[in-house]
């Protein structure tokens, strides 16, 4: 994705997830506004034009898959700081889900395990690629853990499943957890 694309795709990612009053806008309790509300209020606010077929655009070329366009709403996938209800029904999840960090919170996870801090959910990847990638975000040598995740599933903890292979639950204990690449 080319950088314009990159930065509007950033400023849809803040509106959408974490502060959609700075717009005006207010979500649904999932996440979900009128498209055509969101494209006006956003160009009014940034100045910047925007409109269904360039979002449709950055969805297109973005290999993240931060939203979804269903009929005339549109929504972050994941990622939310502000109170949204998933969309899906909890779902079995495979089992094991991997979670890529930085060294230095690797210490308290080993300890406290997986909690959701400034978002809804803790996310989770579905394969060790995804957790490397999400991972070097902050850390060019992230610290990847193994989450036993059907077993957590099995003992009541509930996942739910995105299109973009993110896998989201309230918290996972420290005992689900193994390092396996440091």
């Amino acid at each position: 994705m080319d950088h314009q694309l990159t930065r509007l795709s950033k400023r849809l990612s803040f509106i959408l997830r974490h502060h959609p009053d700075k717009i005006g806008i207010k979500l649904d309790r999932y996440g979900r506004v009128n498209l055509q509300t969101l494209i006006q209020k956003f160009n009014q606010h940034f100045g910047t034009p925007i409109s269904e077929p360039l979002i449709r655009k950055i969805m297109r070329e973005s290999d993240k898959q931060r939203y979804a366009i269903e009929g005339k709403t549109i929504r972050a996938l994941y990622g939310h700081s502000i109170p949204v209800e998933p969309l899906t029904p909890p779902t079995e999840p495979p089992e094991k889900l991997y979670h890529g960090t930085t060294h230095a919170a690797a210490k308290f996870i080993v300890t406290e395990g997986l909690k959701k801090m400034d978002r809804d959910f803790v996310h989770l990847s579905a394969n060790q690629k995804m957790a490397i990638q999400v991972g070097q975000r902050r850390d060019p040598h992230p610290v990847i853990f193994a989450v036993e995740a059907k077993k957590a599933a099995d003992e009541g903890f509930l996942f739910y499943p995105t299109k973009s292979g993110i896998w989201l639950v309230e918290a996972m204990p420290a005992k689900y957890l193994t390092i396996i690449d440091q």
